[in-house]
């Protein structure tokens, strides 16, 4: 497939496979690996914060995530336009995503959505 079209691929919605994983945060940013199982390229990723009150907020970006992460709010679903990790999609140029809580000694509850 030419670079052009891997590129308007992921203009299309999920026609592959998708997944919802859990993942229970901590205050130091974590890396999440990808939990799509039929080798397929990450198009689409959104993470939605399911912590209680007590938990605060999560925040996501790079390994710096705790100093300079985009937060994911209590109660809300965020769309990361990130399409695919270092390791699977050299095509896009994808980079790998860290999740961190940010209140000290708690962990955050965290439902992370890929769609291929």
């Amino acid at each position: 497939m030419s670079e052009i079209g891997s590129l308007l691929r992921l203009l299309v919605q999920a026609d592959k496979e998708f997944k919802i994983t859990a993942v229970t945060v901590h205050g130091s940013p974590e890396i999440f690996e990808s939990q799509l199982t039929g080798g397929h390229k990450r198009k689409g990723f959104a993470a939605y914060n399911n912590s209680n009150n007590a938990s605060g907020e999560i925040v996501w970006g790079g390994s710096d995530a705790d100093v300079h992460g985009m937060p994911i709010p209590i109660g809300a679903l965020v769309e990361i336009p990130v399409a695919g990790t270092a390791s699977l999609d050299a095509v896009t140029g994808g980079t790998d995503v860290y999740f961190c809580n940010t209140v000290s000694g708690e962990h955050g509850d965290l439902r992370v959505l890929e769609l291929a």
